[in-house]
């Protein structure tokens, strides 16, 4: 009776051992896996230059009666690795006349309430980008309609391949901090905070 005690005892041990061994081993695969998509995504940026290309921004519109979206495609820009500093930079150029909604009266009101016609494009440039297991924590400078702003936003990364990559993410702006005066219905004013969405694809340059 004590030898079978004695033998179940080193048979426990034995599973316990074999289980931890195993969790371990799983902790130890799974930073493996997290290091091998950081240095992947390092090693393919480092070596080349992206063009954005099949890119999409979309801005969400609130007022109390009705909620709107508008879309555009032209977004123009790349990502580039800084030697000297050791970081990426990522600038981008959106024309706001590209912005469609599916209402032409409200698109061409947009256009004389964001200032286009001074100041027809709104531009980013990133500050800092960090590398993590699947996001991009990007800080960066907005300047829309003559005014300048730093935000920060927190990508998704979706994609990464050789020749391409792709992000997914979104933040919003207060339409006063850039001095844009909001439209109004029925005597109210369309609602201050505008949620900016954004899917955005890197091509490697020939």
């Amino acid at each position: 009776q004590c030898y079978q005690s004695s033998s179940k005892c080193s048979l426990c041990d034995s599973f316990y051992n074999v289980f931890f061994s195993f969790i371990k081993f799983s902790s130890l695969l799974n930073n493996m896996r997290s290091l091998f998509t950081i240095m992947l995504f390092f090693s393919i940026l480092f070596s080349t230059d992206y063009q954005l290309e099949n890119s999409k921004v979309t801005y969400y519109g609130d007022h109390y009666l009705h909620k709107w979206e508008g879309s555009t495609g032209d977004i123009r820009g790349d990502v580039q690795y800084d030697e000297n500093k050791k970081q990426y930079n990522c600038s981008v150029v959106i024309p706001i006349s590209t912005f469609s909604s599916g209402n032409d009266s409200r698109d061409s009101n947009m256009l004389i309430y964001c200032k286009a016609f001074d100041f027809p494009n709104i531009t980013f440039e990133s500050k800092s980008i960090q590398v993590n297991t699947n996001t991009l924590d990007i800080k960066g400078t907005i300047e829309f309609a003559g005014k300048r702003k730093e935000i920060k936003t927190v990508a998704q990364l979706k994609t990464l391949e050789d020749d391409q990559f792709s992000i997914e993410g979104e933040f919003g702006i207060m339409l006063s901090e850039f001095d844009i005066e909001r439209p109004s219905l029925l005597f109210v004013k369309m609602e201050d905070l505008v949620l900016i969405k954004y899917s955005i694809q890197g091509v490697k340059n020939e």
